[in-house]
């Protein structure tokens, strides 16, 4: 069971990445650098996306609530691989990070209304949209931020059944590393960076199901 819900996640982490390269990949990369404000960078994806086709953009935000979903089932591992002393914490974290990446998801769909209303034409629903867009994060981040910083004291005080050295690994961790992506040379930075968010799960899982098999 714990290892069928790691691999799940691991799906869910990896749908949502197709799901953002769908959403803003191009080999021209992102027009702003490392020290942009937030509203260029949103501006900057803003007009990839708007050059991309509509069904492409579609069909990446329709991702987002379905990965969302494995993304959910996924994070049960946490109270699958916790001792019992810790039970209480685990859920915590499996309740927390769900309430997270449900709102990551609808994050993501929304995301595709950026582009789809991208052109100038549209400007004044584009900046309303806006307004409700940027306030999904603050859910994601509050939900995911204390899910997985109760995830790194799990594992880092020896309550689940990895290595103390995982937590390492951990997705809460390889977060602080995106000031860092975001600095990588044009090209593999949109991918690498433009999916960071999802990538850390995806190493994650990875490492935790390695770790779990050998």
């Amino acid at each position: 069971m714990l290892l069928t819900t790691v691999w799940i996640g691991l799906a869910g982490a990896l749908l949502m990445f197709a799901g953002d390269m769908l959403l803003y990949y191009t080999p021209e990369d992102f027009s702003y650098s490392p020290k942009s404000s937030a509203e260029e960078k949103i501006n900057a994806i803003i007009d990839v996306m708007k050059r991309l086709p509509a069904k492409r953009v579609m069909a990446g935000g329709m991702i987002g609530p379905v990965a969302a979903f494995l993304y959910c089932v996924g994070f049960y591992h946490i109270v699958l691989m916790t001792n019992d002393q810790a039970h209480a914490l685990a859920m915590a974290a499996f309740l927390l990070s769900c309430f997270g990446i449900i709102a990551g998801g609808a994050y993501h769909s929304h995301c595709a209304y950026l582009g789809l209303l991208g052109d100038n034409k549209n400007r004044d629903a584009l900046n309303t949209v806006m307004k409700y867009f940027q306030k999904l994060p603050l859910i994601l981040y509050a939900g995911e931020g204390i899910g997985f910083l109760l995830l790194i004291i799990l594992i880092a005080a020896g309550k689940t059944v990895l290595p103390r050295w995982m937590f390492l690994l951990s997705p809460g961790i390889l977060f602080l590393l995106k000031p860092v992506v975001g600095r990588l040379p044009k090209g593999i930075r949109i991918i690498v960076s433009g999916g960071w968010t999802n990538l850390i799960s995806v190493i994650y899982y990875a490492a935790v199901l390695i770790v779990l098999c050998l």
